[in-house]
């Protein structure tokens, strides 16, 4: 088959573009030639069209208007099948990593900016009553509130499992030492609770929960990963931290790289993760499956695999501080083997990883059956 993959931009490097940049090469070995569109000059593997952006189109939801465009223009009549990774009204296969953006409740200021009414328009061609596409969701709370507001949709959209590459799943992480080289090197004690956070966006993944939960956990550190205090976005927690006097109890860690980042797993007793918004939450998972206990709010979602995995609490809507203490207290306080050997043992299924393949099993179906994947 002759696919086209859309997606507007492909650096920097995140979830949805290391899961664009996997189906691509997962179709490729099956045989399929791949067409990658994108609105930059990418090194990638594999065919390559630029859609350069119209000089006229200064703001992102313009860019993204004029990308969607773009690309159903120039792939029409080329290929079997076009799939996009962001809304492309027309595209044959949407494979969704966002929230839903055209809410009912938005406020109607908010509703009239350009900004709201081109997302919306976008996110309507795909998903509205008069669209065909089909759509590949990632979690059933994600998607429950896409066919919740277009119901018409809901036959259309299939769940695959987690997308999680089998290479973020370390057995050695449990071998005898490890855990205590690892706490020497973010000088932890053997009284410490070590709590780990990790992302780029502190406000939406809850950073300032964690910092204010310290005072209240006299033995926790925190280690942060993915941010210095140094950065725009974490100075003001940062602050927040010596204002509580809990500054000398956290460790920013900044960029970490793949050793550091599994050290840190080896390190910590348990991730925080208190989103206000997450689709998925891959560190969830993944903390899981290496053994990490974890304390989430119940919007991410991948919270689901905590209660399944019986490893760690989930935080219920709407967050209650003293319900997060109350979760942070019983997973700190838990026997930590036992929680994580069940995590490890959730970690050996192999559907968790399968995520990959069975998007790709999707695009190539020329029909699919009425979905049931979101109730």
């Amino acid at each position: 088959m002759r696919i086209a993959l859309a997606i507007q931009k492909l650096r920097p490097l995140g979830g949805l573009e290391d899961n664009c940049l996997r189906i691509a090469a997962e179709l490729k070995q099956r045989g399929h030639e791949v067409t990658l569109f994108t609105s930059a000059d990418d090194d990638i593997p594999f065919r390559h069209v630029v859609l350069r952006p119209p000089m006229l189109s200064i703001t992102n939801h313009g860019r993204a208007r004029a990308f969607a465009t773009g690309f159903v223009a120039a792939s029409r009549g080329h290929f079997d099948r076009t799939v996009a990774f962001q809304p492309v009204p027309g595209a044959d296969v949407l494979f969704v990593a966002d929230v839903l953006r055209n809410r009912a409740d938005a406020p109607l200021a908010k509703r009239m900016t350009p900004r709201f009414r081109t997302h919306a328009a976008l996110e309507e061609g795909c998903f509205g009553s008069r669209a065909s596409t089909r759509i590949i969701g990632l979690a059933i709370p994600q998607m429950r509130a896409f066919a919740e507001r277009y119901p018409a949709s809901r036959e259309r959209t299939v769940i695959i499992p987690p997308t999680l590459p089998p290479s973020r799943r370390r057995t050695d992480l449990h071998v005898p030492g490890r855990r205590r080289a690892a706490r020497a090197r973010f000088g932890l004690d053997d009284s410490s609770i070590a709590w780990l956070w990790l992302g780029l966006q502190p406000t939406v993944k809850g950073l300032d929960r964690v910092v204010e939960a310290l005072p209240r956990s006299p033995n926790a550190v925190l280690l942060v990963g993915g941010l210095t205090s140094a950065d725009n976005k974490s100075r003001r927690d940062a602050t927040r931290a010596i204002r509580l006097g809990v500054g000398d109890r956290m460790r920013w860690l900044g960029y970490v790289t793949n050793d550091e980042y599994f050290d840190a797993i080896a390190a910590a007793d348990l991730l925080v993760h208190p989103a206000r918004v997450d689709v998925t939450g891959g560190v969830i998972l993944e903390a899981i499956v290496n053994g990490l206990p974890v304390v989430a709010t119940d919007v991410c979602g991948f919270s689901p695999h905590i209660e399944r995995s019986g490893a760690g609490r989930v935080v219920p809507s709407p967050f209650d501080p003293g319900a997060f203490d109350a979760a942070l207290s019983a997973v700190g306080g838990a026997d930590r083997a036992a929680l994580s050997a069940r995590g490890i043992a959730y970690g050996a299924d192999p559907l968790l990883y399968s995520g990959i393949e069975a998007a790709c099993d999707l695009i190539e179906a020329a029909d699919w059956p009425p979905s049931r994947d979101v109730p």
